[in-house]
Order: structure tokens, then sequence, then C-alpha cells
């Protein structure tokens, strides 16, 4: 693999995705060496061909499912994603939720090294495992196959011994007066069980959340 060839990958793992005009005035090199390049890149297992780019590729399909929001929101939810990633360093233990800020930022995760990743969701744990650098560990629990998300009395033990540095947070909604909140309660608690394993949590949400109460309460903001 080349040096500009990395320059690429490392760019769209940044920005998510990206059109051959983009990469050109990135890079500084004209649209038809980007479009040389992109042959060789489009083979990368992380990187996938679009008409008239390249964007991220995913290992599940997320195709009619709720997760698959990410389209709608794309600089605010790779914004929100991109600046969690850089909060993460060598040698951290960091939970993930499951949602669309979550699932992305699971996809930037892949350059990372030595990390492990604490997780309750099935396609996050999916898209980091087989990485080199990043160790994966699944909670217990029932799978919520809208969301695939494990939830219930199982996922609390499976958690015995465990110690987050970061736990980065997905949520349904966020206010002064209810905090933390989710639309399914088995979802909250679940969240609710990783938070007592953590030192630190970090709330993911756009500004679609805010000031919105769903129903079940996973933390108040304090």
């Amino acid at each position: 693999m080349s040096k500009r060839d990395e320059q690429i990958i490392e760019l769209v793992h940044k920005y998510g995705e990206l059109s051959v005009q983009e990469l050109s005035d990135l890079l500084g090199i004209s649209p038809s060496t980007v479009r040389r390049d992109l042959v060789s890149v489009g083979d990368h297992r992380f990187i996938e061909r679009t008409h008239g780019g390249v964007t991220l590729a995913t290992v599940i399909k997320y195709n009619n499912l709720c997760v698959n929001r990410v389209a709608i929101y794309p600089r605010e939810i790779r914004s929100i994603a991109s600046r969690a990633a850089e909060m993460i360093h060598p040698g951290d233990v960091v939970g993930l939720s499951g949602g669309e800020i979550c699932t992305y930022l699971a996809y930037l995760l892949r350059m990372k090294e030595d990390i492990t990743v604490v997780t309750n969701a099935i396609n996050v744990a999916v898209e980091l495992v087989c990485l080199p650098g990043i160790q994966v560990r699944l909670t217990g629990g029932r799978l919520n196959s809208g969301s695939f998300e494990l939830t219930g009395k199982s996922l609390e033990p499976s958690l015995e011994g465990v110690h987050i540095q970061k736990f980065f947070l997905g949520t349904d909604g966020l206010s002064l007066d209810y905090g933390v909140t989710a639309h399914d309660e088995a979802e909250a608690t679940a969240s609710r069980d990783m938070m007592m394993h953590t030192a630190t949590n970090i709330v993911l949400a756009d500004s679609r959340k805010f000031k919105i109460t769903s129903f079940a309460q996973v933390a108040p903001l304090t």
C-alpha cells in the first residue's frame, strides 16, 4: 500500500464519505489521479467505492433497520463520532452502547490500536472483531432485533469484574429535568448496568435529542 493510499484511508475514516473532488482538494492532486488511486484503495476491507467517491464499508448491512439513519444527518453524526474517537487512546478500556452515533464511532475505531471495547451491541462487536489492535468483550443478554442491543437480567452479571474507563452512551432524549432517556426500558436498564462499571460516562447526542424526554430514564444529568 502506497503512502497516498494510507492518506486516503485515513481521510475516509475521518470524514466518513468523500467525493473524488473533495479528495482532490484535501490531497492537492488532480481528480484523475484520485480516480486511479481509488482503484487500489477500493479493495481495502473497510473502504467501499461509491458513484463519484468512497465511503466507509460496513460489515453488517443496516437496510430497513432503525440504526440505518446515519445518512440522514451525516455531518452532525460524523462530527460527534470523530470527536469521541479523539478521546480514545492506546490502553483504554471503553464501553459503547448501541445506536447510530456509537455505531459510527465503531467504524472510526478500526484505526485504533491497543484498546479494549466492551459493548452490549452485537453490531458494534461484529464491526470490530478480528482487528489485531482491538479486544472486544460482548455482554450477555437477550437480543433486541431492532437495535442489535443485548438487554435483560444476564447483562449485569456478565460485567462482573470489568472496569470501563470511558462509556460512550447514545440516547433517545436529553433534557434538564429528566436527563438521559431511552425509548426502551430494557435498553435504559442495560445502559445503567454499564454505567455502574464505568469511571467516566460520555453522552453522544446531536441536537435532535435536546429537550426531548423519552419513556425510560437512564440517568439524571448529574
